[in-house]
């Protein structure tokens, strides 16, 4: 029995060793699973294509880099994937072997794209030896090498082509390394005379200091455009050239790559040409205008600069071509008459007019004078003209004519061209003949509120009104500031108000201004041809004033119930916001025994005194970051506004100064005037307060709200600076302990 158990004993400790060997081993699997993933996940985000290969062809794994190029293999071996084959490649007939080695290679795919191909040897978890491949994308590199090899070849083909003189010599030595044939039939040499020889040996520049400043300029700006210099040929002769040299780098070396142009010829003619030149130039160089000749078929012979100064072209798309190509259709017969004049009468002419096409596409205005060049016959063989431009001439007639007629701002008729076509068209045959007059409601106020440039918006607009609400016939007219006038030949009274109420009904919004705008209109008609008709303009004239009284007092009426909603719609001042301050406002002024008349402006005030602000643009009021310096200056004008705007108006006359003065501080710091202490109005300062209160309990897009309590610890910490300190203590004693 002893031996059995201890059969049993050792038997059971042999399960025990094995079993933990078996969990040693799964641990070490796991691992090596987890280092295998560890690496397939650093392989999936290389930015080259990496994919394992079994011996079946298969993949067992491919990146992302590689997907994004080929797709997912899925269960396509690598010889469909790559060469779209259905038979294993010679590549792939010695993987499957078993012949794996570290290898590197260059695979072009049916894609296009080149790639530099690593294989190496991978031994998978399951001791399966599979391919593991590396591949970088070549193809711009390729196609690099491939250009800069066509470069190179299309530079050595214009090096040994190009007919001006082109040498390669090494900058320290001055040694010739290459020259070209032009470069060699020139000077005379054979090529073993020169490759391999200084330039001092040749002495091929005929004067050193040139190739001294050449190598100067070298030095400086790395390079030579067009220096003129002389060489000697090899027989002796000296001929001028201009040449141009770069430092090019061959094998580390720096060489002198020089381009040199014979201009001996050009030089000898420019020579000859340069007495009979200096008379001419002195013509053409101070000629007023364009210089030209004509066939006696119209064509230009010679163009002088002047015409590309005056009209852009090149002289030389000028020449040959028909004149009539560049003038104005409408103005080619007068200009055909004139040249034929001057071709059959041999006399010359002057001062036709006409348009000529800038290379702009725009019209210029030239009068042209000339006269025909004859032959010992006395028969014309060409015409000589002298073109000057006289646009802007023209320019200005046409303003002035224009602005004789019209008014500059709106560009209606003006009061001199109505009274001119009144005259005109005061006659039986044009009866019954109809006046309306109408004046534009509240510009004052958006010029002295919002500026001048906004109330001439207003003007124009009315005037593209008028002119669309009117026929084609009608004269539409400024009578003058903001007066209009309309004159409508063989209209009846009737016709006459229906266009004056589309008018009427039109300029009900004239625009998007805070300040509401309209037109009163009055209108009258002359049926019997013995009425004056300055009797019939003061007719529809008082009408019209009539008419602006009445809309003066409707629009009165609703004034401060527009502005009010203004001041909410374009502010962040609301009807609640405004019944506390009245309400506030109101309780210490009745704490401080302020008059009842005085009561009710603290009320109006209340609710009117940020009235400006309808001017200030939304885009700062609405600002939630900090203002900048300009904008905070926009802001600050708007009391001054607000002052005008209650000016305007009866019922707000009598709280302007507090307006103005309501963002004076105690202490002088406010603004727009500065005032101190009991220089501020009194309903100014209880206003200050109360303001100040509600917007720190209820918060702006600038400023978060805040309790009750750190409202009043702020109005308290700022009495004596920004407040009436004895306003302050009686507002604590009537809010602070609600």
């Amino acid at each position: 029995m002893k031996d059995k158990d201890k059969r049993k004993a050792h038997l059971k400790g042999e399960l025990a060793g094995l079993h933990k060997e078996i969990i040693k081993r799964q641990h070490a699997e796991e691992k090596l699973l987890a280092e295998r993933q560890r690496l397939f996940s650093v392989l999936d985000g290389l930015p080259a294509q990496v994919y394992l290969i079994a011996p079946d062809h298969s993949f067992r794994f491919s990146n992302r880099f590689f997907q994004e190029r080929f797709g997912k293999p899925g269960d396509d071996p690598c010889y469909k994937v790559f060469h779209n084959r259905t038979e294993p490649c010679e590549q792939c007939s010695t993987f499957t072997a078993g012949k794996i080695e570290i290898q590197q290679g260059e695979w072009t795919y049916p894609d296009g794209y080149t790639y530099e191909v690593y294989d190496y040897p991978f031994i998978d978890v399951d001791g399966t030896e599979l391919l593991l491949s590396f591949g970088l994308d070549v193809t711009e590199c390729k196609k690099v090498e491939l250009e800069l090899s066509r470069s190179e070849e299309k530079f050595s083909k214009a090096f040994r082509s190009n007919p001006d003189w082109m040498t390669i010599s090494n900058l320290r030595e001055g040694r010739y390394i290459e020259i070209n044939d032009a470069a060699l039939s020139a000077i005379g040499y054979q090529r073993d005379e020169v490759i391999g020889h200084t330039v001092q040996e040749l002495g091929i520049w005929a004067f050193p200091e040139e190739r001294d400043l050449l190598l100067e300029q070298i030095q400086e700006h790395g390079n030579v455009r067009n220096l003129e210099t002389t060489f000697r040929m090899k027989a002796g002769e000296i001929r001028n050239f201009l040449i141009s040299a770069e430092i090019i780098d061959i094998g580390g070396e720096p060489y002198l790559l020089g381009v040199s142009k014979d201009i001996t010829r050009q030089r000898i003619i420019e020579e000859r040409l340069r007495e009979s030149e200096a008379e001419l130039r002195t013509i053409f160089e101070n000629a007023n205008g364009i210089i030209y000749t004509l066939s006696t078929e119209g064509k230009f012979i010679f163009v002088s600069r002047g015409w590309t100064e005056n009209l852009g072209h090149d002289v030389r798309e000028v020449k040959d071509q028909f004149f009539g190509s560049f003038i104005h259709t409408d103005d080619i017969p007068i200009c055909k008459d004139f040249l034929e004049r001057v071709i059959a009468t041999g006399e010359p002419l002057k001062g036709v007019e006409y348009r000529v096409k800038h290379l702009d596409g725009t019209w210029r205005w030239h009068t042209s004078s000339g006269a025909p060049v004859k032959d010992e016959a006395g028969s014309s063989l060409y015409y000589v003209g002298l073109a000057v431009d006289i646009t802007e001439r023209k320019k200005a007639e046409e303003e002035i004519k224009y602005l004789s007629f019209h008014d500059k701002l709106t560009g209606l008729y003006n009061r001199a061209y109505f009274e001119e076509a009144l005259k005109r068209i005061d006659t039986p045959r044009q009866l019954p003949i109809s006046l309306i007059m109408g004046d534009v409601n509240g510009l004052k106020l958006i010029n002295d509120v919002l500026g001048h440039q906004e109330g001439d918006t207003v003007l124009k607009t009315v005037a593209e009104i008028l002119r669309k609400s009117c026929r084609q016939e009608d004269i539409v007219a400024r009578w003058g500031g903001d007066e209009f006038i309309i004159l409508l030949p063989g209209c009846d009274l009737d016709i006459a108000s229906r266009i004056s109420d589309r008018i009427k009904n039109a300029c009900k919004h004239i625009n998007d201004l805070p300040i509401e705008t309209s037109l009163s209109v009055g209108l009258a008609s002359k049926n019997n041809i013995t009425h004056d008709i300055k009797v019939i303009i003061k007719e529809a004239e008082d009408k019209m004033y009539r008419n602006k009284l009445l809309e003066t007092r409707s629009t009165r009426s609703s004034f401060l119930t527009s502005l009010e909603k203004t001041l909410w719609t374009r502010s962040h001042e609301t009807q609640a916001h405004c019944q506390r301050m009245q309400e506030m406002a109101q309780n210490i002024a009745q704490a401080i025994d302020l008059h009842d008349s005085e009561l009710d402006n603290v009320k109006l005030l209340a609710v009117l005194h940020d009235i400006g602000k309808i001017a200030i643009p939304n885009t700062i009021l609405d600002k939630p970051e900090k203002l900048s310096l300009a904008e905070w200056e926009s802001i600050k004008k708007h009391p001054e506004i607000g002052y005008r705007i209650a000016l305007s108006s009866p019922e707000m006359a009598p709280i302007a100064e507090a307006i103005l003065h309501h963002h004076e501080r105690w202490d002088g710091t406010g603004y727009p005037l500065g005032l101190k202490g009991e220089e501020i109005p009194l309903i100014c300062r209880i206003i200050a307060i109360v303001d100040t209160y509600d917007v720190m309990l209820n918060g702006r897009p600038y400023q978060k709200a805040v309790s009750r309590a750190e409202a009043w610890m702020e109005i308290k910490r700022c009495a004596g600076s920004q407040f009436d300190p004895d306003l302050v203590r009686k507002a604590i004693e009537l809010f602070a302990e609600e």
